[in-house]
């Protein structure tokens, strides 16, 4: 039996036990990769965030008058 990743909604009344396993454990594998990615975006958002805030501090905290030592 071949499953769809994007159609989730598939007939398992007629499914034999084996199957009906795999596709629950697909549902799960697929239920940990949607919170991983969105674990990872948040992450990254953060790290954006944060690197944003560095580099304004950076360009304002130059001073052009300042002599280089």
């Amino acid at each position: 039996m071949q499953f769809n990743n994007f159609n989730s909604n598939q007939d398992d009344d007629l499914m034999s036990i084996e199957e009906l396993r795999a596709f629950r454990l697909q549902k799960k594998k697929i239920e940990s990769d949607k919170k991983a990615r969105k674990y990872i975006l948040d992450i990254n958002q953060r790290y954006r965030k944060m690197n944003a805030l560095k580099s304004n501090n950076f360009l304002r905290n130059i001073n052009p008058f300042k002599k280089a030592a």
